[in-house]
């Protein structure tokens, strides 16, 4: 199909008057100008007739081809375009339990594509986030060391990107969660003979994990054949294996401090200073005793290695606090939850 542009459009007009004005003035012995300038000014009417009606035309082409339409004709749009993931990250390794039956291993193993769509998203935010911890890390330690003049500007970026993890850590889990809710929506309805199928398929799949890794040690054992010895490699890259927690509701924060009564003086100054590089966040518990914490954190190794920063910058009483639905519950409890013993 031919389309031409505006630019084309107004070309073939300029191209047309100046033939037809061409002709005209050729005959200009036996055709008076009034009437040259009629016939001008009708060819204009003509020729932006014609203009319009292409133009409605090409927009009329656009709007069908931009968008789809039923089979029968119907303005219904077609159903969704699949999901489909990225081909490097096709062969990557899972661990997502939809229940206590099913295990996904594979993007492939996802019913529903929706839900395929949300886990990818949530795999994508914790590469982000895993990057803004490294670089927060970086960014405290050059806070450190930098003159004052320049401690301002640094705690800002650093102030920013705690409010970033802070956002990832709660849409992360959240994004698991639908995925998992919709995929086990799909199971809960599936017939026991449907389950036994693919617990075998999942089964069989990790066995040849199983034989892929042995192969890959076999070939790493044959590197030192001779070197006149051809060896043909087709084992794929080693990926890492991502696994994905279930939404248990757990958060680490680092205790500062907790206080009856009015905060002390040399702890408030201390809490005011880690205010300009973190986010303090503040409450009274059910026996009225202020609570300062910092962090928001899903792991417990995590909290560590925060509570470790935290000491360094002055807070050596620093402890890991955790929660279960915004309710304080022992580490101990925490760890068990979240089967981090």
């Amino acid at each position: 199909m031919l389309i031409l542009s505006e630019t084309s459009i107004k070309t073939t007009l300029a191209l047309l008057l100046f033939t037809t004005g061409c002709t005209y003035l050729s005959a200009a012995g036996t055709v008076s100008k009034i009437q040259t300038d009629n016939r001008t000014k009708e060819i204009i009417t003509e020729m932006q007739q014609v203009r319009s009606d292409f133009q409605e035309s090409i927009f009329t082409v656009s709007e069908d081809t931009i968008k789809p339409v039923a089979p029968d004709g119907n303005k219904e749009i077609l159903p969704q375009t699949e999901f489909i993931v990225p081909k490097q990250f096709t062969g990557q390794l899972l661990d997502f339990q939809v229940n206590a039956d099913i295990t996904y291993r594979n993007f492939s193993h996802f019913v529903k594509n929706e839900s395929k769509k949300l886990f990818f998203q949530a795999w994508l935010k914790e590469k982000e986030l895993s990057r803004i911890s490294t670089k927060a890390d970086s960014l405290r330690k050059a806070y450190a060391s930098s003159p004052n003049e320049q401690k301002e500007e640094i705690a800002a970026l650093i102030l920013k990107n705690e409010a970033q993890v802070i956002t990832l850590n709660q849409e992360i889990p959240a994004l698991y969660q639908a995925a998992r809710e919709a995929e086990a929506r799909y199971w809960q309805s599936a017939t026991s003979d449907e389950i036994s199928r693919f617990k075998e398929k999942i089964r069989l799949f990790n066995d040849s994990i199983t034989l892929s890794a042995d192969k890959l040690k076999t070939q790493t054992q044959q590197a030192q054949a001779p070197r006149d010895t051809i060896i043909l490699y087709s084992a794929s890259p080693k990926v890492q294996e991502i696994k994905t927690a279930t939404n248990t509701g757990i958060i680490y924060k680092i205790q500062i401090g907790a206080y009856k009564g009015k905060t002390p003086e040399l702890a408030a100054k201390l809490i005011k200073k880690l205010s300009v590089i973190r986010k303090i966040e503040n409450y009274k518990d059910e026996k009225g005793v202020n609570v300062y914490t910092t962090g928001n954190l899903k792991s417990y190794q995590e909290a560590v290695t925060m509570q470790s920063q935290v000491k360094q910058e002055g807070a050596k009483n620093a402890i890991v606090a955790a929660y279960q639905n915004g309710k304080r519950i022992t580490v101990a409890e925490a760890r068990k939850i979240n089967n981090e013993l």
